[in-house]
């Protein structure tokens, strides 16, 4: 008995003794609340959460300008950072831009605090790098990041391909033997011999020493001959084109080669001079765009056959037709393709019964989009596809330069003032492959209460 109750006693004493402890703790916090010290703290967490928060923004952007689909970005799970943590709980697409919202939590230093949470929504642009658009008369834009906006040309002759290397590296082509370079800082006329109409200019990737330019020339009235340029680093030269009798529409280079399309559906290879390595076959329709994304992968567009679209397929080796079928609304030439991938492709071409039709290759087939009149205008005649995310359309003019955008969801309607009234007929963004910019065009806290 006398142990138990030793036990007791002592048991008693520490309970006592917590509650003093516990009462001192009390007054203690109430002393240090009292004199802002805890409020402090807490102030020092809660801005660390917005710095995390933002932390999560620019990890959205890096992702979303590497190609990573707006949506996607909402699969983002939880990510340390600090004493904290962010979390991407929503993406999703608003009027082209992407609108990610971000969750950030940190760890409270005081004791008994809460812990601190931010909640940051952000619209995000893909910036696309740099790039050009050209067309009639001369007719040049620039894209900087966020706007389309006319230059000064130095020539008001048709503009019919444009190709950039790099942001200050880039080359325009059109008629009458116009070859333009652009160095970064102002375009320049490039001196070219003998009267050509150039339709195309393409380069090997991060190659400036072996662009190839082409297009044809007019022989005793409507004969039209191929005509074919290549750039060797200091100037232009003539190159041989084996078999001449039809015209260049359109180039485009691998790293291992060039490949040109022509109006009698043939395809040429540059690689020793131009020779053909598909068709031409009596009454095939003309192959008008062609685009490489690989060494071994090319698509060509072309005319209408029948109520089919016109592809060329080049893989493993061969050239290989296909067709398409049309739908009465959407049967029209295509014009021209861009691939940002070998398995992410889209063609444009014709206005056909107020609808413009889009063909897009997913890598196991083409699908047509068909939008109406009211949502685009008029034909459309060069595309480029920086990112899967981010593709620029350009066409014939309608009260205003036709420009249309991709943001990897649906097509929007962009357009831009035109003085002049010029088609525009090709586009191409310098800052492709995955160094596209994002950049920031609304950014704001929501309050949870």
């Amino acid at each position: 008995m006398k142990r138990q109750h030793q036990t007791g006693v002592v048991t008693l004493l520490g309970a006592v003794f917590i509650l003093v402890v516990m009462a001192v703790l009390a007054q203690t916090l109430n002393r240090l609340s009292a004199s802002g010290l805890i409020d402090s703290a807490v102030q020092q967490d809660t801005v660390e959460a917005l710095f995390i928060a933002e932390s999560g923004v620019e990890y959205a952007s890096s992702l979303y300008a590497r190609g990573t689909t707006c949506v996607a970005l909402s699969a983002v799970g939880s990510t340390p950072v600090g004493r904290g943590s962010f979390e991407i709980t929503n993406a999703f697409m608003v009027n082209g831009d992407c609108r990610v919202q971000v969750r950030a939590a940190i760890t409270p230093l005081s004791v008994g605090a809460t812990a601190a949470t931010r909640i940051v929504q952000a619209d995000l642009r893909l910036a696309g790098g740099e790039g050009w658009a050209v067309g009639d008369n001369g007719a040049m834009l620039r894209w900087d990041g966020v706007s389309w906006n006319a230059v000064a040309s130095v020539t008001t002759r048709n503009l019919n391909s444009v190709h950039c290397i790099n942001a200050n590296d880039c080359w325009a082509v059109g008629d009458n033997s116009t070859v333009l370079h652009w160095n970064g800082a102002a375009w320049s006329a490039v001196p070219v011999s003998n009267n050509r109409q150039l339709t195309g200019v393409s380069c090997p990737p991060l190659t400036s020493t072996a662009c190839q330019a082409v297009g044809y020339w007019v022989f005793f009235g409507p004969y039209e001959f191929g005509a074919a340029l290549r750039w060797n680093g200091s100037n232009w030269q003539n190159t041989p084109v084996f078999m001449p009798f039809n015209r260049f529409n359109a180039v485009a280079c691998t790293s291992a080669t060039c490949f040109g399309v022509s109006n009698w559906g043939s395809v040429r290879d540059a690689s020793s001079g131009w020779f053909p390595v598909y068709g031409p076959t009596p009454g095939a329709p003309a192959l008008n765009g062609i685009d490489c994304p690989a060494d071994d992968q090319c698509w060509a567009v072309g005319a209408l056959s029948g109520n089919s679209y016109s592809l060329v397929r080049f893989s493993a080796g061969t050239w290989s037709p296909l067709t398409v079928p049309a739908s009465n609304q959407g049967r029209s030439d295509l014009n021209a393709v861009s691939c940002a991938t070998a398995d992410d492709c889209w063609a444009v071409g014709d206005r056909r019964n107020s609808r413009y039709v889009l063909l897009h290759w997913s890598g196991g087939n083409w699908s047509a989009t068909l939008l109406r009149n009211g949502q685009h205008r008029e034909n459309l005649n060069g595309i480029h596809c920086a990112l899967p995310t981010d593709c620029w359309a350009v066409g014939d003019q309608r009260n205003g330069w036709n420009l249309i955008h991709y943001d990897g969801v649906s097509w929007s309607y962009i357009g831009a003032a035109a003085p002049g009234g010029e088609n525009l007929n090709d586009v191409y963004l310098s800052g492709g492959g995955g160094t596209s910019g994002v950049s920031l065009v609304r950014w704001r806290e929501l309050v949870v209460n």
